[in-house]
């Protein structure tokens, strides 16, 4: 069996907030993504830190949980995880 490599790395940000009662699926989405597929790196952002707060500010985030992917907000809330799940294969050139 030949092992697919993707063609690029694939950055996820989820921005997240402390009373955010969905973040904390949002983030377990992401790190299941990161898991599961090579080249994904997933990072948490919180608003509660000075990183999360300049982040949210430079995209414009007004609720959480936000994910970027390669630093494009491509979700406000919770997304469906197929297609999230999508938009991250593609973007690593395997759809």
């Amino acid at each position: 069996m030949i092992e697919v490599k993707p063609k690029r790395k694939v950055v996820i940000e989820v921005i997240t907030s402390p009373s955010c009662p969905y973040c904390p699926t949002a983030w377990v989405m992401a790190v299941e993504l990161e898991r599961k597929y090579e080249g994904v790196i997933a990072r948490e952002l919180s608003v509660a830190t000075p990183e999360g707060q300049r982040k949210a500010m430079e995209h414009n985030v007004m609720g959480t949980p936000t994910i970027l992917i390669d630093n494009r907000v491509e979700f406000i809330g919770l997304p469906n995880f197929a297609e999230f799940e999508g938009i991250v294969k593609k973007k690593l050139g395997l759809q």
